[in-house]
């Protein structure tokens, strides 16, 4: 049977946006949405990125194959903090992707610190993932694509496609860089729809960011009456290819 995948989900607190993601609320929802596995990341507001990191490393071997994780981590900590930090992440916690996030962290992708985050990912070998959608101007679907265009084997993920605030500029940017992919949180249904008939299933992928979104993304995408194998590459195989998902 295809994988199903929530790439997009946080673990802890949050104390920019107020908000704190628990084991058992993401367990609840995958066991009663049918979700195989979850990408999970810190929130941008984490007190403590490393701990953080870490019981993230913890959940995923408690849930062996359930979980993966998404190192997140501002850039203005510093090179030499933020590589090490990453690498980390990658090497000894075996973590599949980076986040860059616009506005929970103030970066801006078309600066210094902002292509920190592009190379360190590029460097490893993983995609990167970026906020989009709230937070504008830092989080503008467009500002990605000098870096893709910079690292055009780096696979970027515009993290909620726009978030239905500027979808279309996140169709626009990934109909002129064939490596930005859209994770789908937040958009509308129509907007996905247009997402995958013009830049195709195999860059479109479902996410839903928070427990409570879970179902909402799910009734989307089933409501979208797509295609079997269409839907499968959506709701999971795309993000296995993305991500290098292995069990």
């Amino acid at each position: 049977m295809p994988k199903v995948i929530d790439t997009h989900a946080h673990l802890g607190e949050c104390c920019v946006f107020g908000l704190y993601g628990t084991e058992e609320d993401m367990i609840r929802r995958m066991d009663e949405c049918g979700v195989d596995a979850t990408i999970v990341q810190p929130f941008p507001g984490a007190r403590d990125y490393v701990h953080r990191h870490d019981e993230i490393a913890e959940l995923c071997a408690k849930h062996p194959g359930r979980f993966f994780g998404l190192a997140s981590l501002s850039p203005h900590v510093g090179r030499d903090k933020y590589e090490r930090e990453v690498e980390r992440c990658i090497k000894e916690l075996k973590f599949v992707s980076v986040k860059l996030h616009t506005i929970g962290h103030g970066v801006n992708p078309l600066t210094e610190d902002g292509d920190l985050v592009f190379a360190t990912a590029h460097a490893l070998g993983i995609p990167c993932m970026v906020h989009t959608g709230a937070g504008i101007p830092f989080s503008l679907p467009a500002l990605c694509i000098p870096a893709a265009n910079k690292y055009p084997d780096l696979k970027i993920v515009l993290a909620h496609a726009g978030g239905g605030i500027v979808s279309a500029e996140a169709q626009v940017a990934a109909s002129i860089c064939d490596n930005l992919y859209l994770e789908t949180s937040w958009c509308l249904g129509e907007d996905i729809r247009w997402m995958i008939n013009t830049i195709g299933p195999d860059r479109v992928m479902m996410g839903a960011d928070l427990p409570s979104n879970v179902p909402v993304e799910f009734a989307k995408y089933r409501a979208l009456d797509l295609e079997a194998e269409v839907y499968n590459k959506v709701m999971g195989q795309t993000a296995v290819e993305v991500f290098n998902l292995k069990w």
